[in-house]
């Protein structure tokens, strides 16, 4: 069992140089603390301020823990089971690339992947999906950085 003394070593999710940082528990579950880690040898101890805030949407009100479909019925978002989801999203994706084409998918992925998954993500786009369709936030999301 974690004290709330104890830290998790872990990464930074915003970028591919994925720096490393440890999460510690504050008392009580009132959120968690970030220190970057001077052992790690990507950022040596230090951490921009999107690695420094990380941990804010852990605590946030309005952050989804579980997945939400769409009904029909009231066009609303309602909680489901991954399973629920996950076969609404393979539905959706065999719909739109049968009616439309491939290319009517797209895949979008994140300047926070690693070379690997950047790989696996534009892999299953070409050939599970079978798109050209594919981009990823760095133009957007990393500007500022």
């Amino acid at each position: 069992m974690r004290t709330p003394d104890s830290a998790t070593a872990t990464h930074c999710p915003y970028c591919a140089l994925q720096c490393g940082m440890n999460l510690r528990p504050l008392p009580g579950g009132a959120g968690v603390v970030v220190k970057e880690r001077a052992d790690f040898p990507v950022n040596r101890g230090a951490l921009c301020g999107k690695g420094r805030t990380a941990p804010a949407v852990l605590s946030s009100r309005v952050r989804l823990t579980g997945p939400l479909v769409r009904t029909h019925a009231t066009g609303r978002l309602e909680p489901a089971t991954w399973e629920e989801a996950l076969d609404a999203v393979a539905e959706g994706l065999a719909r739109t690339g049968r009616t439309h084409g491939p290319d009517a998918v797209g895949v979008f992925g994140g300047g926070g992947l690693t070379n690997e998954k950047a790989y696996a993500i534009g892999k299953f786009a070409r050939v599970a999906l079978r798109t050209s369709q594919i981009d990823y936030n760095g133009r957007f999301c990393m500007s500022s950085a």
